[in-house]
This record gives C-alpha cells, sequence and structure tokens, in this order.
C-alpha cells in the first residue's frame, strides 16, 4: 500500500456484530488493495449492550481477536482527517488533486453481501487469517477441521422471522449421514444456551465447539467438509464465503452464492431441503469425500 498517498482508505465499525465488522473491513480492503491506498481501521472491539440485555451466551466483545492499528497509525489518521474530503462509500477514485479520506462504515444490506469481494476470496481470506493474533492462529492449529460443521445462530435472533428451525439441522444431518452410511461426526457452532438446542445434542456423535473467540468459530466452520449454515447470519455466511466444502442453506434463504461460480463448480453450495430427495451433484460429491 502507498502510505504516502494522498488519498486513503478507512474502515469504521458501528455497534454491530462480527459478521457485519467483517464485511466492512472486507469492502474496505479489497477497495484499498485495489488501487493501492493505506488502510486504517477503527477499534475492533467494544461493548454491545443489546447483547447483555438479551442475555446472549456471547457477548460480542471481540477484545484480543485481531491485530489493532497502532497508537501511532491512529495519530496519522487523525491529523489527515482533518485535511481530507471524506467521501462515503466510494466505488471509484476521486479524480480531484486533494487529500481524499475513503470511508467504510455502512451495514451491508444488498442482495448479494459479498458481491463486491467475491472476485478477490482469496486475498480476503488470507488478509482475514493475517489479521489474527498470533494467540488465535496457534489456538486454530490445535483444533481439528470438523466433518460437518452447523452453525446455529439463536442471540438477537430468537425473536425474529430469521429464526432457522432445529429440526432443519436435525433433519439435515440425517440425511447426510444415511447418504454417506456413516455416523459422520457433528461440530455445532452456536450462540444458543444447551437447553434451546437439546433436542439436537441428543443425537449421537454431537459435539458443540467451544472455542474462547467468536472468530475461531467462524474459521473452523470454514474448514468443514460439510458446512450447514442459518437463515440469513452474516456470520454463517463468512463460514460459508471462506469455505471449500460442501455448504447447506435452508430452503428459505434469500442470500444467493456466497462463494464464485469457480469455487462452486467443483464443491456444492445451495438451498437443501431435507425432505426431498437428494440432489444427484451434491449425492455424488457427498460420496466422494473422505471423512477419516
Amino acid at each position: 500500500m502507498k502510505a504516502d498517498s494522498e488519498q486513503k482508505v478507512y474502515a469504521s465499525f458501528p455497534d454491530t456484530g462480527l459478521g457485519n465488522k467483517l464485511l466492512i473491513w472486507a469492502r474496505a480492503y479489497a477497495f484499498a488493495r485495489t488501487h493501492q491506498l493505506e488502510l486504517f481501521c477503527s477499534a475492533w472491539w467494544g461493548i454491545h449492550p443489546g447483547s447483555w440485555i438479551r442475555n446472549e451466551k456471547r457477548k460480542r466483545l471481540y477484545i484480543g481477536y485481531f491485530k489493532e492499528d497502532s497508537l501511532v497509525k491512529r495519530i496519522r489518521l487523525l491529523f489527515f482527517r482533518r485535511k481530507a474530503k471524506l467521501i462515503q462509500e466510494p466505488l471509484s477514485l476521486n479524480v480531484d488533486s486533494v487529500p481524499v479520506l475513503y470511508c467504510f462504515r455502512q451495514v451491508v444490506t444488498s442482495s448479494d453481501y459479498f458481491e463486491l469481494i467475491k472476485p478477490m476470496r482469496n486475498e480476503v481470506g488470507a488478509a482475514f487469517y493475517n489479521l489474527l493474533r498470533p494467540s488465535l492462529h496457534e489456538a486454530l492449529k490445535r483444533m481439528s477441521a470438523p466433518v460437518i460443521g452447523v452453525h446455529i445462530r439463536r442471540g438477537d435472533f430468537k425473536l425474529g422471522s430469521a429464526l432457522t428451525p432445529l429440526s432443519f439441522f436435525i433433519d439435515s444431518i440425517r440425511v447426510i449421514r444415511e447418504a454417506c452410511g456413516r455416523e459422520l461426526p457433528v461440530t455445532v457452532f452456536t450462540d444458543a444456551h444447551r437447553y434451546e438446542i437439546e433436542e439436537l445434542l441428543a443425537l449421537p456423535g454431537i459435539e458443540i465447539c467451544n472455542s474462547k473467540a467468536d472468530v475461531l468459530d467462524i474459521l473452523l466452520l470454514s474448514q468443514s467438509k460439510i458446512c450447514i449454515l442459518s437463515i440469513s447470519s452474516t456470520f454463517s455466511f463468512w463460514g460459508g464465503f471462506l469455505s471449500n466444502g460442501i455448504l447447506l442453506m435452508h430452503p428459505d434463504e434469500w442470500h444467493p452464492a456466497l462463494r464464485p461460480k469457480e469455487v462452486n463448480e467443483f464443491s456444492y453450495e445451495g438451498k437443501f431441503n431435507p425432505s426431498l430427495p437428494l440432489d444427484s451433484v451434491l449425492h455424488e460429491q457427498l460420496k466422494q469425500i473422505s471423512f477419516e
């Protein structure tokens, strides 16, 4: 990046969940990398009162997850902002010969959250990993990649129409196991309390991932050979976007494909109804996966 450039990029995080923060960062990163500009980020961590009010299992503090901008870098940004023209949510470079700060802050609400970063999926994924603090890199190395990874979103979804029925996950696990002829192990990533998902936990071969950092849940979910995602969850979406495995989404999921077409040509991604016959392509890919 051109640190001495008179044009710079700033990812300014609002009070929102990790998935949305990562979307803001990824768009800012892609813009900065495309135009070879220096990228600044506001603090990743913060207190989210709603998580405490709703008595969510995880409080969304995000302390110690990522490498934060240094104090010197924050001071440089402060002085640059005083003289720069501010452009919100840019799509192209400004041609005026004046200092410009391109600011990304808005939570993505388009029909395709990953549209602008799909062409840079590999670069974004690598940069995501590089953002982690070394202690989390070491923690991730000690974890085993799941065979079936299931993300069950509850938290602030409890009262919303986007709540994914627990029966979808239970039935999907049953169908996949039947198709593969084996009781494949399942790792559950969730912000739910145990009593909320007791019926699923009663199945054989189920374990809950107990990582201390939410971001490790995203990255470990992405390493699953088969991912079963929650409806409308940007947390789920990030696990799917980074995954090279099979992605299964609820039939009511509104979001289009998470990954570029070239990835989905060799690894299935799509809506999955466990009450219908298996898609032939999916069935074939399930049979070809090594589960050792």
